[in-house]
């Protein structure tokens, strides 16, 4: 009985945790998509503003749970906001500096 209860609990592991918000930072955009040489790591909270780190030069991120991810131009949630897909995916740093979602 206990193992048929952790092999369920194991198996639905993966499907909570997909839906954990995620934001990880790279050098480059390569490093990105293949997951490799994570710069940082953050499990996002609502509302909260993240700054891009100078050193990145891509970011991956999934809202998971949370809404509306937007990038900004200005660090601190500041300046030109873009709204991001909310499925989420590797993308440029480019002209962007700070992350929040709701």
């Amino acid at each position: 009985m206990k193992t048929q209860i952790l092999l369920a609990i194991a198996a639905a592991m993966p499907a909570v945790l997909a839906d954990l918000p995620k934001l990880n930072q790279y050098k480059t955009l390569d490093e990105c998509r293949n997951d490799k040489n994570i710069l940082y790591h953050a499990a996002p909270v609502s509302g909260r503003c993240y700054n891009l780190d100078d050193a990145t030069g891509a970011f991956f991120w999934n809202p998971g749970t949370l809404s509306e991810p937007r990038v900004y131009t200005g660090k601190n949630c500041d300046g030109t906001e873009w709204p991001l897909p909310t499925d989420g995916s590797c993308i440029e740093k480019g002209k962007y500096n700070s992350y929040r979602c709701t």
